[in-house]
């Protein structure tokens, strides 16, 4: 054999081995895995109105039992508030007076807030009975401290009775006033 039919062979031997190996690094296996989240976002909502079934609107109107006010007079509503959310969730409530006019008939009266409470009595005595005290504002001072945290869960509710009385002192200036008194409810969650 020649020097150079050796080296042909030599080359194609080479071939073969570079051929071999490309063929090896074909032959890989594989395995895959995946993993999903399916993510949607809570609502958090409150709706208020006379009772549980009716509370669904952002706003309401309460009725007041026992209206035209006098010195010693008291009168009362309810409202009830509703998480109508998907999730259960904390509320706080902060009472806000708009007075009419040049009067201050709001910054005269005694406002009372309860739940659990009834409205009771008749005529110029109409009251909120039982139940617990959640705020107080006493005539001559304000009315927008918020209340503490209150939870309800997603569908709950809960019934607050309000009080209104004119002290038998209220100034004689209070005579044919008028005023607004209101609820805001508000519920947060997170930070």
């Amino acid at each position: 054999m020649s020097e150079r039919s050796l080296r042909i062979k030599a080359v194609l031997s080479l071939g073969i081995l570079v051929g071999f190996g490309a063929v090896s690094t074909l032959a890989s296996w594989t395995g895959e895995a995946t993993a999903t989240s399916s993510i949607s976002t809570a609502t958090v909502s409150l709706g208020v109105g006379a009772t549980a079934g009716t509370a669904t609107s952002a706003s309401y109107q309460m009725p007041i039992t026992g209206n035209s006010l006098f010195p010693g007079s008291s009168s009362a509503s309810v409202v009830t508030v509703k998480n109508t959310g998907s999730i259960s969730a904390p509320y706080v409530f902060q009472g806000k007076i708009t007075e009419s006019g040049s009067g201050t008939l709001g910054a005269g009266l005694a406002i009372v807030v309860k739940t659990g409470a009834t409205i009771s009595g008749s005529g110029s005595s109409v009251t909120c009975s039982g139940g617990t005290t959640l705020m107080t504002k006493a005539a001559g001072s304000q009315f927008g401290s918020a209340s503490d945290s209150r939870t309800l869960a997603s569908g709950g509710s809960e019934t607050l009775c309000v009080q209104y009385s004119l002290p038998v002192n209220a100034a004689n200036a209070l005579q044919a006033a008028s005023t607004t008194v209101a609820l805001a409810f508000t519920s947060t969650v997170g930070s």
